[in-house]
Parts: C-alpha cells; structure tokens; sequence
C-alpha cells in the first residue's frame, strides 16, 4: 500500500522516534508498506518519520542505482 509522505514542517519530522522492538506481523507490513511507497516516489531511502510514523526505522534499496557514487556490499 502506498502511504502518504508527509511534508516539511509536520511535527512529526521533529519527533524522536521510538526503538524498534520485537519484529511483529504490523511491523513487517508497515515496511513492505514503506517500501512500496520509496519505490513509487523513485527514492532510494524513507524514514518511518516521512510516512508519519514515530519510529526508529527506515528502509533502503540501492540495487538498481548505478548513478550514485556509492555502492553497498554483502
């Protein structure tokens, strides 16, 4: 599901996030949600934070991005 990214300004952004506890089914879907919405905004990095979500988490994909200057390893 795509989720609305919030914009400069909303409270939220300034709002320390919460540590991540145990991985939970909600948890899983909100990342899978988190990534659906990076890729469907052509970024490479999202913050729970952007989608108005208070935690400490966030997602990355930079498989595909050959035009960067950084590439990761595993």
């Amino acid at each position: 599901m795509i989720l609305d990214i919030v914009n400069y300004g909303d409270p939220v952004l300034r709002t320390k996030g919460a540590p991540v506890g145990d991985i939970t089914e909600e948890l899983r879907r909100l990342a899978a949600d988190m990534i659906d919405t990076m890729r469907d905004a052509d970024g490479v990095g999202l913050a729970a934070q952007q989608v108005g979500v208070p935690l400490q988490m966030a997602v990355l994909d930079v498989a595909a991005s050959e035009d960067r200057p950084s590439s990761m390893h595993i």
